[in-house]
């Protein structure tokens, strides 16, 4: 499965790495200044499994509506089955949902907490990392992952979710199926997939990455926000509201054709702005924001 054509590296989700570049003429838009180009960040596996926690607890749900609270330790928490309302502690909690349309929160209480994961299992869920840095699962389902307070991690899994980051710089990853994310404030990267759904994209306020993938629809909202497209050859990416005053377009694109590829920017039949490479169109733009062809930097990806 392809994310936006990425691998997410979940032990390394709060820093970025930039591979260095060959030199390129500035001239032609191509920048291997490492503060000016993306992160050809996360390279996960879909759907990383963490590593098995270090609990003081283990607090296990039945078959039936379990309500289950956690304690001021590091817990593991099993809802088992049936719709089951899940709340961590004040410690590093591991939650899992397991089958059922289940309500889990990371904190018993908004407010300080702890780093927490949290696994929706099988059913529509609700999860809430709320306090802390948190890394939430919707796994299968159509559920709903808020992210809370802190930098948090978001997979959607299996289904048509919601992902929202709220406050902090956070990690909003669609996997499969029509999601919509909303990154809220703070500096977050939100990342499509290259499904035959479309994935709906707000960065919300602060200065966001968005990366879109075949179909997807991205809008940066507030901030100087950046863009990053591909060449997917199953759709294209749609950027709402590029502004060239403070938002910037990066493509990635394979190393093999990188260094002459040539980059345009047309007005199509129903005004809306293609932009492409090689005569190959990449990304369409609801309207050309004032972005020139020779502005749009480009970066040698090597399959």
């Amino acid at each position: 499965m392809m994310l936006a054509g990425l691998i997410i590296d979940v032990g390394g989700m709060s820093s970025s790495q930039q591979e260095d570049d060959e030199d390129q003429d500035d001239q032609d838009g191509r920048d291997d200044d490492p503060e000016a180009l993306p992160p050809l960040t996360p390279q996960p596996e879909p759907e990383p499994q963490p590593e098995e926690p270090d609990v003081d607890s283990i607090i296990e749900g039945s078959d039936d509506l379990d309500i289950l609270m956690g304690t001021t330790g590091h817990d593991l928490i099993r809802g088992g089955g049936g719709g089951d309302d899940l709340r961590g502690g004040l410690g590093d909690d591991t939650i899992h949902g397991g089958d059922g349309d289940d309500w889990i929160q990371g904190d018993a209480a908004y407010g300080q907490g702890g780093n927490d994961v949290l696994h929706g299992g099988d059913g529509d869920d609700l999860l809430a990392g709320q306090g802390g840095d948190d890394l939430l699962f919707g796994d299968d389902g159509d559920d709903t992952l808020m992210g809370g307070e802190g930098d948090d991690t978001l997979f959607g899994g299996a289904g048509n979710d919601i992902l929202s980051g709220h406050d902090g710089d956070d990690l909003l990853v669609s996997t499969a199926g029509s999601d919509d994310l909303d990154g809220g404030r703070g500096d977050d990267v939100l990342i499509g997939h290259d499904g035959p759904e479309t994935v709906w994209m707000n960065g919300g306020e602060g200065d966001d990455t968005l990366m879109p993938g075949a179909n997807d629809f991205a809008s940066g909202n507030a901030g100087s926000d950046l863009f990053v497209l591909r060449h997917t050859g199953q759709g294209l990416a749609t950027i709402a509201d590029f502004d060239s005053a403070e938002d910037r377009l990066v493509l990635h694109l394979d190393a093999g054709i990188a260094a002459d590829a040539q980059v345009t920017l047309r007005e199509d039949q129903d005004g809306t702005f293609l932009l492409e490479v090689n005569g190959d169109p990449v990304g369409r733009l609801l309207q050309s924001g004032g972005l020139r062809a020779e502005d749009v930097q480009i970066v040698a990806v090597r399959a």
